[in-house]
């Protein structure tokens, strides 16, 4: 069963890899292709692990290697998913789990790359995660309801005041500033973050996402500052921390760390 529940991982990391190729560029999915001249892949090359053991890591059109994100996502997928399973088996917790980490690990695919969070991605997403929550008998509808709007609007006021900022800076600096802190994406990801985890639980992964990303914003810039290569507003995806944060929440892991650290 173990071998059966990481096959499936694996099949789920291959389709991350496919939509993560397809959405930025065409709004849809599309068959397995090169995402630099959108030739067809062979199918040898529909598994990044598969066309690197293959020697099909580089595209017959155009001569682009496969990123090795391809093989990286279809392994930690399919340890996620015996992992998950391992830590409860019962499928209607293993198999909504099993989902959510789908969902968002597609989103920082996709975030770290193009700096984009979708909305063809986050709008289904958050129509999945409701379902599973209608599903779930130990959440309340309004619960979900309730983290869904208090991520959204928390986030959409982070963005309108990221937008003043950017505004007053360029006014002050005489140039236009394009980067700004949040964008919408972020917004529609946190509503979905608030539907995953619910009220008061949204408030712990909004806040653990912004300190994780502050602290690594931090380390960055201190960073870019020893190499001599800093520029104010260097934009840094959010998206991937506010993911961490709310997996925290979902899988108890906030909660385990809390009791922890209580006196």
């Amino acid at each position: 069963m173990s071998v059966l529940i990481a096959l499936i991982g694996f099949l789920l990391g291959a389709l991350v890899n496919l939509l993560a190729d397809s959405l930025p560029h065409y709004r849809r999915p599309r068959g397995f292709h090169c995402p630099s001249c959108g030739a067809e892949r062979t199918p040898l090359a529909w598994s990044g692990v598969i066309s690197f053991i293959s020697g099909n890591r580089s595209c017959p059109y155009c001569g682009k290697r496969q990123e090795w994100r391809a093989p990286l996502v279809e392994i930690g997928l399919a340890v996620g998913a015996y992992l998950l399973y391992r830590a409860n088996p019962e499928l209607s917790v293993f198999i909504p789990g099993l989902i959510i980490v789908f969902i968002y690990l597609l989103i920082i695919v996709i975030d770290i790359e193009h700096r984009l969070i979708l909305h063809i991605v986050s709008g289904p997403s958050a129509l999945i995660v409701l379902l599973l929550s209608l599903l779930n008998p130990n959440r309340e509808l309004q619960e979900t309801l309730v983290g869904g709007v208090a991520g959204f609007f928390s986030f959409l006021l982070l963005y309108f005041l990221g937008q003043l900022f950017a505004i007053v800076m360029g006014r002050l600096r005489g140039t236009q500033i394009d980067e700004v802190a949040f964008g919408f994406g972020d917004v529609t990801l946190a509503g979905v973050i608030g539907l995953t985890v619910g009220w008061p639980g949204v408030i712990v992964a909004l806040i653990l996402g912004i300190f994780l990303a502050g602290i690594f914003s931090f380390l960055y810039i201190i960073v870019r500052m020893l190499i001599r290569r800093y520029s104010p507003f260097m934009p840094i995806p959010y998206g991937p921390f506010m993911v961490i944060g709310c997996l925290a929440v979902y899988f108890g892991v906030a909660k385990s760390l809390a009791m922890l650290l209580a006196p």
